[in-house]
């Protein structure tokens, strides 16, 4: 490694250990790492910035962007109160009932959804709903971030770290949709039935009787009083019928989730023209301008060869071993999205993954899940856990790190031991 390489080195391991001291903005932070290694490549003669914009996972971005403006404009129009409603009442009150209602909710907009948005989706309708029984919220949202995280792992749409090493991988002709979904959604529904009996324990003397007259005014509650417009009520269910059916078969025709979210989320803006400037002002540009300071850092480091001395450090450790290499591919990234945002993770060992996909193409996909679950093993790996944070503190009942790590670390640690069964086994029937 030359002097240049370690100075990019520096700049980025101090931009990511000021982020996670949580003591700066973490998107001008991110952009200002970006903006310091463009001086110091530019300076340099090893490149220009206009290399490093170059390099940027901008279908990454349009999606996020895309997504968050699909979410807005559905949640204005009452759309999601409504199915909040609607799911709601068969429970009756009963506490556990709507506990476990709530969380298959979320599994399975998770797969068509990255967790951001389905914590912006799920969250607040979890706590009004909470609210309005007299029920601790707090049990509903902490499970509801870890199950979004590992829900997510089937479908590369299901979380921002998919969407990345997706596009890394898009030349390894063995990983598409379709093997990723067989691969993943028979561990995904097993961690799920697992985990399930094990928050229902977990959060027993949390999970209360209602009072019965509670229950009969929520029963009285018409679902389409909640529906603000009706135009854009149709317009979103509509735009999500579109988006599951792109997500899941636009693979076959080149169309990318990205292409189809910004389609979907421009005819959205079309159709709510007197509200557009309102709907882009609740847009949370804060983190998108926060993963283009990320992508231009990771960029940095592939460009001045840091990644590629790192994949042969990787390839010496695992010596062409398909099982040292799914153990290496769950285990660190698993561990390092725990204490640092998993995006960067996934950014960084995406390109390594695909390297050595040649030795099985069973090795993205063990990225993938390492980096979804260990952002769950504590609060600060995953930008829903830190969502559910901030949004328990602001109802002034907030959820320490220590309750959320007590549940969510022996969890995660156990779903990384039945992963690494899971993968070890299918490398005895895909070469």
């Amino acid at each position: 490694m030359d002097f240049i390489s370690g100075m990019v080195l520096v700049v980025f391991i101090l931009t990511y250990v000021a982020i996670s001291s949580e003591k700066v903005n973490r998107t001008a932070t991110s952009l200002l790492g970006m903006g310091v290694v463009g001086v110091i490549l530019v300076a340099s003669g090893s490149g220009t910035f206009s290399t490093i914009v170059e390099h940027v996972e901008w279908h990454t971005v349009l999606f996020v962007t895309s997504m968050m403006i699909i979410v807005t404009v559905a949640a204005g129009s009452g759309m999601f109160q409504y199915i909040a409603l609607e799911l709601t009442k068969p429970t009756r009150g009963d506490s556990k009932k709507l506990f476990i209602t709530f969380l298959v909710f979320v599994f399975g907009i998770s797969l068509f959804f990255d967790t951001v948005s389905t914590i912006l989706v799920v969250a607040p309708l979890t706590i009004e709903i909470c609210k309005a029984m007299d029920l601790d919220f707090r049990p509903f949202l902490i499970s509801e971030a870890i199950t979004c995280n590992f829900a997510s792992i089937p479908t590369i749409v299901g979380a921002v770290p998919n969407l990345v090493i997706a596009e890394r991988t898009a030349n390894v002709a063995t990983l598409d949709q379709g093997f990723m979904f067989i691969v993943m959604m028979p561990l995904s529904i097993g961690l799920f039935m697992i985990s399930l009996p094990i928050m229902l324990r977990y959060f027993k003397s949390m999970l209360v009787p209602v009072e019965d007259e509670l229950v009969e005014q929520m029963l009285w509650i018409d679902p389409t009083q909640m529906i603000h417009s009706r135009k854009d009520f149709y317009a979103s269910v509509i735009a999500m019928v579109i988006l599951i059916v792109g997500f899941t078969m636009g693979h076959s025709f080149g169309f990318q989730p990205s292409l189809i979210a910004i389609i979907v989320a421009s005819i959205l803006l079309l159709i709510t023209r007197e509200w557009v400037d309102d709907i882009l002002k609740r847009v949370n540009w804060g983190t998108v301008f926060f993963l283009v300071g990320l992508f231009g850092l990771v960029a940095a480091l592939e460009i001045t060869g840091i990644i590629d001395e790192l994949a042969v450090f990787v390839g010496g450790l695992i010596e062409g071993s398909r099982e040292l290499g799914i153990i290496f591919m769950i285990w660190v990234p698993g561990l390092l999205s725990a204490v640092i945002d998993n995006i960067p993770i996934s950014a960084v060992l995406a390109p390594i993954a695909v390297q050595y996909a040649s030795l099985s193409p069973l090795l993205p996909l063990a990225l993938m899940f390492a980096v979804n679950i260990g952002g769950f093993v504590l609060p600060i790996g995953s930008p829903a856990n830190i969502l559910v944070l901030a949004m328990s503190e602001k109802e002034h009942k907030p959820i320490r790190l220590a309750d959320f790590a007590r549940l969510a670390t022996p969890l995660g640690f156990m779903m990384l031991g039945i992963g690494t069964g899971w993968f070890l086994l299918l490398t005895l029937f895909i070469g």
